[in-house]
C-alpha cells in the first residue's frame, strides 16, 4: 500500500498545477520541528486541522492518516484542501500596500515557489485547553471543550530557525495570537471557531538591524480557503477533478461555501456543505456601529487555483506590487468584493478548481502596540432533503443556514444586539463582563463502562459528573436526567451518521416529582452500593438494563450503545433543554474466556449457510465471520481440511483481541470506538492462509490453551 502511495504522490506532484489536479505537495521549503506544529480539533463531528504558523490544513500531504476538515467524524469525507488567514493594510513608512497570508494557491511547489509568509519562533508549540477537568488539559481560560491557542509572526524575512529565505514578503510587524475553539455537544458540534488577534508590534529591518514601528491604515482581515468537498472512500485526493467543486457566496450571512456537485464520477456525492463564515470583530471595522451593518463590510473573491490566464476575475494573485491591470494583487481583492453577481452565481453551477477568499474592513489604523481581534467560524452541515447533490437550493442549504445560526449564537454570547457593548439584561452571569462564547450546555456526559457476557451487554456510569454540573448561562445545576440508545443487532452500517441516526431509545430515566420530562425516578436503575472494577477507581452507580428487565443479546453480532445526559431547560432564558452528545460503546456479545475442562469450544454458526443475513448488508466475500467460542483466554486456534491440512492458524488473546483481523469489523465499525468483545470469542474471515476463499465442506479445528496446554478439538460444515 505505502509502495502505490508513494508512485501516486510522485506522480501528482509532477503534474500541472493549472490542470484540475492539484499536487499532493508539501511545501518547497521544509519546515523545522519546532515550526511545523499541526493539531486536529478531535471534539464533535468536524474534525480541523490548524497549526502554529496561519494555515488550515496540510495540502493533503498526511491524507489518509490525517484529514485537513472531516465531516461527519469517521466519515473519510474531505472538506480542505488548505486555507490560512490573511491580514493587508497600506504601510505608512513604505507608502504601499502589503499583505502577509498564512496560506495562498501559490504556496508549495509550483510556478513561484512562495513560501508561508507567517512564522512561528523557535521552540513555540500549541497549547491545549478544555472547560472539561476530565480532559486532561490545563482549564485556567479555556473556552470550549477544546482550546488550541498559539502565536507567530510575519515580521522575518528568514525563517527563524533555518535561515531560507521568505521570498517577496514584505513584513507588516505583526504578531497573531490564534486561538480555535470546538465543542461536542448536539448544538455545536459542526463548527470550529477561529480567533485571531492581530497585535502591530513592528518588524526588524535587515539591513540595519533596528525594529521599526510602522502605523498601518486602511486594515483588512480575510480567510482564504481552498475547500474541497469529496468523499474519499470513492475518490483519493489528487486524483483528476477531486478539486472540482461548486461554490456561493451568502452576503446576508456574510460566509461563503462549497459543496460536492457530482462525486467526480466515482461515487455518490459527499451531500454536504462547508462555510467559512465572518462572525464578528473587536472593534467593528470603520463606520459599523452593529453586527447587523457587518455585511456592508464583508467582501467576496474567488479565483481558479494557480490560474495565469483567462478572464480577470480568475486570475491568482501572486504578490502585492504586481500589475494590477493584469493580475489585481493580493490587497484590492481585499477590499471590495469584484465579483458581478452572474459570476458568483455561475460558481453554483459550474464546478471548478475554485479557492475562496472572504475579508472584512477597513479597520482603524494600528499605531504601533494596538490590536485587532477578528473571529471567523467554520461551518459544515449535510444537504437536507433528497434532491440530487448538484442543485443548491434554499431547502438544501436549511440545515447548514441553521448551524450558521449556532455559530453565530455560540460567538455573540451574552451579546443578543450584536453591539460589541454589555448591555442592561444581557449580563447572564452577573460579572460585569461581556462574556462570548457562553454556550448554553447540557450536563456533563457521564463515565461510563460496558461489561460484555454470553448473551448480555450491561452498562454502568457514576453520578458526579453529569449530576454536578453548573450550566454557563443559568449558573445553576440543572440536570434532570438520562437517556440510553441502542442500535439494532448487527448494525452493519458503514457510514457513522447513518448509525446515530438509526439508533432507538431504549431507557430514560429523569428526577421524579418535578413535571419534567416522565418523572420515573433513577430507583430501578441505581444500586445500593457503588460498584468498583479492578484497576478503575470510578464508582459506578447506575445500571442498564435494570437488575428485573431480561434484555438478551444475540451473540456475535454488533450492538452500539449511547448514553446522554439532559438537563431540564430554562423557560426563563427560553432555553430549551439540551441533551449530550452520545458516549457511545461498541459491543459484541459474546461467551467469557474460560479454561474450564468441562466447557465444550465450538463454533457458531454451525453449518455456516453464504450469503445469509448473518453476514452484513453488503455481503462479498471477504465480509464473511464464522465465531469460535468458550475459547481459553490464550489459545491457538487451527483449522484443517478432513485430510489434516492446516487451512488457518490464528492466536487468540482475549486482552488484546479487537476483530480488525477480518474485513467486517473493519467495514462495519460505523464508529471510532474500539470494539469490546467478551473474551471467549474470536472471529475469522473464512480466507485461508494462503489468502485463498474457503471452499465448501467439512473442516475440524483443534484449540489449544496457551497457559495449560490443554487441547480440544471439535468441527464445522460451510455450505455455499
Amino acid at each position: 500500500m505505502r509502495k502505490y502511495l508513494l508512485i501516486f504522490v510522485i506522480l501528482t506532484i509532477g503534474l500541472s498545477s493549472n490542470s484540475s489536479t492539484q499536487e499532493l505537495d508539501q511545501p518547497v521549503f521544509n519546515k523545522p520541528t519546532d515550526k511545523d506544529q499541526r493539531q486536529v480539533v478531535n471534539v464533535g463531528n468536524l474534525q480541523l486541522t490548524v497549526t502554529n504558523y496561519g494555515t488550515l490544513g496540510t495540502r493533503n500531504a498526511y491524507w489518509p492518516q490525517q484529514f485537513a476538515a472531516e465531516y461527519p467524524r469517521g466519515s473519510r469525507i474531505e472538506h480542505l484542501y488548505q486555507g490560512g488567514v490573511w491580514l493587508g493594510a497600506i504601510s505608512r513608512k513604505r507608502g504601499r500596500a502589503g499583505v502577509s497570508t498564512g496560506a495562498t494557491d501559490r504556496n508549495g511547489s509550483g510556478t513561484t515557489g512562495l513560501h508561508y509568509e507567517f512564522s512561528s519562533e523557535p521552540g513555540d508549540q500549541i497549547l491545549k485547553r478544555s472547560i472539561d477537568p476530565y480532559a486532561g488539559f490545563p482549564t485556567e481560560g479555556a473556552i470550549s471543550e477544546l482550546d488550541f491557542v498559539s502565536d507567530y509572526t510575519d515580521k522575518h524575512t528568514r525563517d527563524p530557525v533555518t535561515g531560507d529565505t521568505i521570498p517577496y514578503h514584505m513584513p507588516l510587524g505583526l504578531t497573531v495570537h490564534q486561538e480555535s475553539y470546538a465543542w461536542n455537544l448536539p448544538t455545536a458540534d459542526f463548527f470550529v471557531i477561529l480567533s485571531y488577534t492581530f497585535k502591530n508590534t513592528g518588524y526588524r529591518d535587515p539591513s540595519t538591524g533596528v525594529t521599526v514601528r510602522d502605523t498601518l491604515d486602511s486594515v483588512y482581515v480575510g480567510l482564504w480557503n481552498n475547500f474541497v468537498v469529496r468523499n474519499t472512500n470513492f475518490v483519493r485526493p489528487g486524483t483528476g477533478g477531486y478539486f472540482n467543486v461548486a461554490a456561493g457566496f451568502d452576503s446576508a450571512r456574510r460566509m461563503t461555501y462549497a459543496f460536492d456537485f457530482d462525486g467526480n464520477n466515482q461515487g455518490p456525492p459527499a451531500n454536504s456543505y462547508i462555510a467559512m463564515k465572518l462572525l464578528g470583530s473587536t472593534p467593528f471595522p470603520n463606520g459599523v456601529d452593529s453586527a447587523l451593518d457587518l455585511a456592508t463590510k464583508t467582501y467576496f473573491n474567488a479565483w481558479t487555483f494557480r490560474t495565469a490566464s483567462g478572464e480577470i476575475e480568475y486570475f491568482s494573485p501572486v504578490l502585492d506590487d504586481e500589475d494590477p491591470t493584469r493580475w489585481t494583487n493580493r490587497y484590492a481583492r481585499m477590499t471590495t468584493t469584484m465579483y458581478p453577481k452572474s459570476k458568483i452565481d455561475a460558481l453554483r453551477t459550474s464546478p471548478r478548481n475554485s479557492t475562496l477568499l472572504l475579508t472584512a474592513g477597513p479597520y482603524t489604523t494600528l499605531y504601533p502596540g494596538d490590536s485587532l481581534t477578528v473571529v471567523f467560524g467554520i461551518v459544515t452541515a449535510k444537504k437536507f432533503g433528497q434532491d440530487h447533490a448538484r442543485f443548491d437550493t434554499p431547502e438544501q442549504r436549511s440545515i447548514l443556514f441553521s448551524n450558521l445560526a449556532w455559530a453565530q449564537k455560540t460567538y455573540d454570547g451574552e451579546d443578543a444586539n450584536g453591539n460589541n457593548i454589555l448591555d442592561e439584561g444581557e449580563d447572564f452571569n452577573g460579572n460585569g463582563i461581556l462574556d462570548r462564547y457562553s454556550l448554553p450546555q447540557p450536563p456533563r456526559r457521564p463515565k461510563v463502562r460496558a461489561e460484555v457476557s454470553d448473551r448480555n451487554v450491561t452498562l454502568y456510569w457514576n453520578k458526579h459528573t453529569s449530576e454536578e454540573s453548573v450550566d454557563p448561562i443559568t449558573q445553576e445545576k440543572d440536570f434532570e436526567g438520562y437517556r440510553i440508545y441502542r442500535s439494532n443487532a448487527g448494525a452493519d452500517i458503514a457510514a457513522p451518521e447513518d448509525l446515530l441516526f438509526n439508533m432507538s431509545l431504549v431507557g430514560e430515566y429523569d428526577l421524579p416529582n418535578n413535571n419534567i420530562a416522565f418523572d420515573v425516578g433513577f430507583s430501578k436503575i441505581l444500586l445500593d452500593t457503588a460498584k468498583y472494577f479492578p484497576g478503575d477507581t470510578v464508582a459506578y452507580w447506575y445500571r442498564f438494563p435494570p437488575s428485573e428487565l431480561e434484555l438478551t443479546h444475540l451473540n456475535g453480532w454488533q450492538y452500539v450503545y449511547g448514553i446522554t445526559a439532559f438537563d431540564r431547560g430554562d423557560s426563563a432564558n427560553k432555553l430549551p433543554s439540551l441533551e449530550s452528545s452520545k458516549i457511545l460503546k461498541r459491543v459484541i456479545a459474546g461467551t467469557n474466556a474460560t479454561s474450564d475442562p468441562n466447557k465444550e469450544i465450538g463454533v457458531y454458526p454451525n453449518p455456516y449457510y453464504v450469503k445469509a443475513y448473518w453476514e452484513g448488508a453488503t455481503g462479498g466475500e471477504r465480509n464473511k465471520k464464522l465465531i469460535f467460542y468458550n475459547l481459553p483466554a490464550r489459545c491457538e486456534i487451527r483449522v484443517y481440511t478432513l485430510a489434516g491440512d492446516i487451512v488457518k492458524t490464528i492466536e487468540h488473546d482475549a486482552a488484546t483481541y479487537s476483530g480488525s483481523d477480518i474485513e467486517w469489523f473493519r467495514k462495519f465499525q460505523t464508529i471510532q470506538e474500539k470494539i469490546q468483545f467478551s473474551g471467549g470469542e474470536h472471529a475469522w474471515d473464512l480466507i485461508t492462509k494462503s489468502d485463498q476463499i474457503i471452499a465448501t465442506g467439512l473442516y475440524l479445528f483443534s484449540v489449544k490453551d496457551n497457559d495449560t496446554g490443554k487441547i480440544k478439538i471439535g468441527k464445522f460444515l460451510v455450505i455455499k
